[in-house]
């Protein structure tokens, strides 16, 4: 079934992504001892349920299993910059797109988000701050 979605979302982008992490000592009931390790920060729970909550509304009724397009423009506030000025401010793009990409796939998006064959990421300062998402689903399914 071919699909296509494009929408936007409305909100304060997160500079937290997934590949921030912590350490915290739990106890290991196997080893019997207090173990140190690594979680999710607290700031990335945030930005995860920040994404999923404006993502959760757009998701299709049915998982995409073709290939597919996914362009993304991440739209941060534009305080002094210029509306559409390139924000080469950290985050990267490879990490929003990691946690991005999880997340929909959690969503039900599609099947694994190996299926992304092509994608595109933008990150440029706006006056109205939020996520643009174009999804197309081009090829046949496996």
């Amino acid at each position: 079934m071919a699909d296509s979605r494009h929408f936007f979302a409305a909100f304060e982008p997160p500079t937290a992504t997934q590949q921030e992490h912590v350490v915290r000592v739990v106890f290991d009931k196997s080893r019997g001892k207090h173990v140190p390790r690594f979680v999710p920060s607290d700031a990335w729970e945030a930005a995860r349920d920040a994404i999923w909550a404006r993502l959760e509304p757009h998701r299709p009724a049915e998982k995409m299993s073709g290939a597919v397009v996914l362009d993304v423009t991440w739209c941060f506030p534009k305080g002094e910059h210029a509306d559409g000025e390139p924000y080469v401010d950290k985050p990267d793009t490879d990490n929003l797109q990691k946690g991005l990409k999880d997340i929909m796939t959690k969503l039900g998006w599609w099947k694994d988000d190996a299926q992304v064959f092509s994608e595109h990421a933008t990150k440029i300062y706006s006056r109205v701050p939020g996520i643009r998402i174009d999804i197309e689903e081009v090829g046949g399914g496996r």
